[in-house]
């Protein structure tokens, strides 16, 4: 299991370096997050578009120094710097699909329950299960990430290798069967 689990922690951060320009042209598109439902939600979404601007190429760097592929630069300010962006993202993301599933909750009982309204009800049930499950991703994600800033910082260095394994492979899990089960919320 732990193998495994480095295995695919290695492939999504190798897939991760390659993810500058797509991000770019989603922050460029999201642009001040009009299209959200709420300004909370918005604000949201800026605030994690510019950190995960600013994370894509510290975490290069930070992996470049740990892999020596550049030299002189120290990679623990790097490494930390990254963890750190990488969990204020999560939480953000986190914080904003919360919000969204209250929306949508919100929106359930404002619906009325008849033969036409049927259809969207249970559209907007499918949508509110598939952001749960996007919330439970987002917290083993944080968890994940916040074990890997420094000792003392919450529960930072406290898990287990195994503990992560396991985290990060049901995070994954879930994250697939978000990819495939995501074309029935249209």
């Amino acid at each position: 299991m732990q193998n495994v689990s480095s295995q695919m922690s290695a492939a999504r951060l190798v897939l991760r370096l390659l993810d500058d320009l797509p991000m770019l042209k989603y922050t460029i598109e999201y642009g001040f997050g009009e299209e959200e439902n709420d300004t909370l939600m918005a604000s949201f979404g800026v605030i994690t578009n510019v950190i995960d601007q600013l994370y894509y190429p510290i975490e290069k760097v930070a992996w470049l120094a740990e892999h020596k592929l550049i030299s002189g630069v120290n990679v623990e300010p790097w490494d930390i710097a990254s963890s750190l962006f990488w969990s204020t993202s999560i939480y953000l993301t986190l914080m904003k699909t919360l919000r969204y599933v209250l929306i949508l909750q919100r929106s359930k009982t404002c619906i009325d329950i008849t033969k036409d309204k049927q259809i969207g009800l249970e559209k907007l049930v499918v949508r509110q299960r598939y952001e749960i499950l996007t919330c439970i991703r987002m917290t083993l994600d944080f968890i994940h990430a916040v074990n890997t800033l420094p000792s003392g910082f919450l529960w930072s260095s406290k898990l287990k290798t195994w503990h992560v394994g396991f985290i990060a492979t049901l995070s994954s899990c879930i994250g697939l069967y978000q990819l495939f089960t995501k074309k029935y919320l249209k």
